[in-house]
């Protein structure tokens, strides 16, 4: 069971999204990106704004530095994905050392915490939101970026689902699991919306008991008769 969850809460933001060596130039357009995407979505947001945005006087920035917008999405679905997975991965090889299979609360647990906390101190939050937006609009695009390499644990995560799942046909386990992805993303990205306004206290989302709530009400999806 997850008796230590605020443990695994402040170990995952350890790493966070730009943390690699990359130039100024590139780590300003990715963060301008990033927050016009999640605010706009993909096809909302035109180049020169992000460049414009990002302070770079060359509205050409994106093309020098990425080659097209599609690179420079892509750029930020693969960075976002490699830190989640890697997380969740991290957690998934911690279970096969203490043997057994994990409970249902961890597995859970282990698709939401890894997706907090990817930004840098005192930086918003914007990577849940883009992706949900982008993924929701150009579904195959995100999954191309994704190359079946940076859900591998995602994918962990869900098999081990299924066998918390044995009471379903195995159509309605694919149905549930449709619903556990929508709104796992549609929970995160409304978090991050809430905490991003500053002009008012936000109760509810402002404790990390909302994730732990999270888990909770998503394992009552698994158990559902």
């Amino acid at each position: 069971m997850l008796d230590d969850q605020e443990t695994r809460r402040q170990a995952f933001p350890m790493v966070r999204l730009n943390e690699k060596a990359e130039s100024d130039a590139v780590g300003a357009l990715k963060r301008a990106a990033m927050k016009l995407f999640a605010e706009r979505g993909v096809d909302g947001v035109t180049v020169r704004e992000i460049a414009s945005a990002a302070g770079q006087k060359n509205h050409g920035a994106v093309g020098y530095h990425f080659g097209s917008k599609a690179e420079l999405i892509r750029a930020l679905v693969v960075d976002g994905a490699q830190l989640i997975d890697a997380r969740r991965q991290g957690e998934l090889a911690r279970f096969a050392a203490d043997g057994g299979e994990p409970a249902l609360e961890d597995v859970v647990g282990t698709l939401v915490y890894p997706s907090i906390g990817l930004a840098g101190p005192g930086e918003e939050e914007y990577y849940n939101r883009f992706v949900v937006l982008f993924a929701m609009a150009h579904r195959d695009q995100f999954m191309e970026a994704l190359a079946g390499r940076w859900n591998t644990g995602f994918q962990a995560c869900i098999k081990l689902l299924r066998g918390h799942m044995s009471h379903l046909p195995p159509r309605q386990q694919t149905e549930r699991i449709v619903f556990i992805e929508s709104y796992l993303g549609a929970v995160l990205a409304a978090r991050e919306t809430r905490l991003a306004d500053d002009t008012r206290a936000h109760s509810i989302w402002s404790t990390t008991d909302v994730l732990d709530h999270l888990v909770h009400t998503i394992c009552a999806i698994v158990k559902a008769p």
